[in-house]
């Protein structure tokens, strides 16, 4: 393993995003969620998803120069079309008009459409509750889910993720997918030659399968059975009302040159409409942690590192991704000082 600064998991996550013909503002604000991904553990949708996003800007299925349009269609309502573009930056562009509606309207909601993939989903959810908001978040993505004992994927994973504000400290962010793993935990294990545990997945015949090249070519299965399946359902009616794809007509986000489209929402409600809920809601998560021994990690963690582990492999290939991008600017900085 090597052990890197935050700061340069960040340049080194921007000169490969600029390498593969991001924008400079898009690859600045992905860099950042990227790492912010790392630094929580939450490597799933850290540098290995990463990679995912070099190859959509390569084969075409993130735009390079997106840029996203945001209206206020109601007093509490924001829209933001990311255009084939980022989800992540669509979401920078809308946080001060939704920061405003929320504090306005004392809860307000974002929808975002045709973007790539939502990357991190407690992303969205933490910088809200950071701003002392309650936060919820919703994304959908292309099929790779079965619900309701279908033998092939209708709906994506489907992530829900929520934040509390906590004056002082680190909010709590909990984030989960509505299937039994990520579609990247599972793409791992098949890199690794390894077996996923059981309940995962079905094969491409719909029968129960422990091998992940089996479950790569057939449907991951949702959490808790048809309860999970319902979690879904619900997340995908949210994430789609303003007109994102539905999870069965998105393009892959891993192959070929279409953007997946998917969509993202958000609900900001502003617990300051009802005075002292913060320090009320505040004071009940540390009971339940002191009294009753509930242990989470969302509420152990006390703020963002400032170093991150990353596999040696991981961190080469990461390093060779931007080293065309670090050249050219070594170049120009050369060109500065001799001018």
């Amino acid at each position: 393993m090597a052990v890197i600064h935050r700061d340069e998991l960040i340049e080194l996550c921007r000169s490969a995003l600029l390498a593969a013909g991001a924008g400079a503002r898009d690859a600045r604000v992905l860099a950042e969620a990227t790492a912010e991904a790392e630094v929580i553990g939450n490597r799933a949708v850290g540098v290995g998803h990463l990679f995912d996003y070099l190859d959509g800007y390569a084969q075409g299925r993130i735009s390079k120069d997106a840029q996203p349009v945001v209206r206020r269609v109601a007093p509490a309502v924001l829209d933001a079309d990311a255009r084939s573009g980022l989800a992540q930056t669509a979401f920078a562009d809308a946080f001060d008009g939704l920061l405003e509606a929320t504090r306005e309207s004392g809860l307000a909601a974002l929808w975002i459409r045709n973007s790539f993939t939502c990357g991190e989903l407690g992303y969205y959810a933490r910088h809200l509750a950071a701003q002392d908001l309650v936060a919820l978040a919703a994304a959908n993505s292309p099929a790779l889910m079965s619900i309701g004992g279908a033998r092939r994927s209708v709906l994506g994973t489907n992530p829900l993720a929520y934040g509390l504000p906590r004056p002082g400290r680190a909010p709590v962010v909990i984030d989960q997918a509505s299937s039994a793993t990520a579609f990247v935990n599972v793409r791992r294990a098949a890199e690794a030659g390894e077996p996923i545990p059981a309940g995962w997945a079905l094969d491409r015949g719909g029968e129960p399968t422990r091998d992940a090249d089996a479950a790569l070519d057939g449907t991951l299965l949702p959490f808790g059975g048809y309860r999970g399946g319902n979690v879904a359902l619900l997340v995908e009616v949210l994430a789609t009302l303003s007109g994102a794809s539905f999870s069965l007509d998105a393009a892959p986000f891993h192959e070929g040159s279409s953007s997946p489209g998917i969509g993202v929402f958000v609900l900001g409600i502003d617990p300051a409409t009802f005075p002292g809920s913060t320090e009320r809601l505040a004071g009940q998560l540390d009971t339940l942690r002191a009294e009753h021994d509930v242990r989470l990690p969302a509420l152990e963690r006390t703020g963002p590192a400032d170093r991150v582990e990353l596999e040696a492999a991981v961190l080469q290939r990461l390093e060779d991704a931007g080293a065309a991008d670090r050249a050219v600017a070594s170049t120009q900085r050369i060109a500065t000082d001799e001018d």
